[in-house]
């Protein structure tokens, strides 16, 4: 484990009509859900004792909120970016707490709509382009085993909201879609995004980790590098027979697996500073269930 993961670094930014006010040294708790399928991710962010202006703009002229997070002599990495949706203040003591209840995508999924019908011969991936570009504040990331579906042999029409739309494409052609730091993602159902991410003792993993129906749940010093749709190496002495086809010369037992919900909780002051990852099980490159 390095010593830097002891060093913790957390900033947080909030932007809108007033402009942009960035804060390190004031205290920050957060407890943030993203996950692989098309459900907004979410987050709640506390934030104490801003002055009295900088509250009254939270979720007003500050709507916009963007919380980078990692160790210090490193890299700060962005762990959520989205919109403020609600705003409580209350009182603890001598100190005031703002917390904050945000989402990511929220406006594209309540107010993206299309209309349209593409000719016969239309790919998957060109209808999936129109409609992110119908949906307001986000725009296309990364797509994984989408520009291989086949065209349409028929015409195709799209219409209502967008995100049913996304979620229609989905079911067709079995892939996920979801909407991370304002950026559309989609993946085949079986298919990883690239990189990987070791998880064991040298890196911070914290006990052993749980071998589920679908794959492992694990839990770590927090690494913004954990997202939905990635890979991670778990490396540890846990019982998971079925992952043994695919260990490797370099594994201490475990295996591969990919993302599918991860969860940052932590403070810069506090003493938590988590994930935990629940992931599905990875097979010759191949996602398996």
């Amino acid at each position: 484990m390095s010593v830097r993961q002891w060093l913790r670094d957390v900033e947080l930014t909030v932007s809108g009509k007033a402009g942009t006010l960035t804060i390190r040294d004031l205290k920050i708790d957060f407890s943030i859900t993203k996950t692989i399928g098309s459900k907004n991710n979410s987050a709640t962010i506390s934030i104490w004792n801003l002055t009295k202006s900088h509250r009254r703009q939270l979720g007003e002229e500050f709507d916009k909120i963007e919380l980078k997070a990692g160790y210090k002599g490193g890299p700060v990495s962005t762990i959520f970016k989205g919109t403020i949706e609600d705003v409580e203040h209350s009182k603890e003591g001598a100190d005031v707490k703002s917390e904050m209840t945000c989402g990511d995508g929220n406006e594209a999924t309540q107010k993206g709509a299309v209309s349209r019908t593409f000719p016969a011969g239309t790919k998957p991936k060109e209808i999936m382009e129109y409609v992110i570009g119908e949906m307001p504040g986000v725009t296309k990331g990364e797509f994984k085993g989408v520009d291989d579906l086949p065209a349409y042999k028929r015409p195709v029409t799209v219409y209502g909201w967008a995100a049913s739309e996304l979620d229609k494409i989905g079911r067709e052609h079995k892939l996920y879609w979801s909407i991370q730091s304002g950026e559309v993602q989609a993946v085949r159902n079986d298919e990883v995004l690239p990189g990987t991410t070791v998880i064991s003792s040298e890196t911070g993993m914290i006990g052993i980790p749980t071998v589920t129906d679908k794959g492992v749940r694990v839990k770590a010093l927090l690494n913004p590098n954990i997202a939905p749709g990635r890979q991670i190496d778990v490396r540890s002495d846990f019982l998971d027979e079925e992952s043994a086809r695919d260990k490797r010369a370099t594994d201490d037992g475990g295996g591969l697996f990919r993302v599918s919900e991860v969860t940052f909780s932590g403070s810069n002051l506090g003493e938590e500073f988590y994930v935990e990852a629940e992931a599905s099980r990875v097979e010759g490159g191949k996602a398996v269930k």
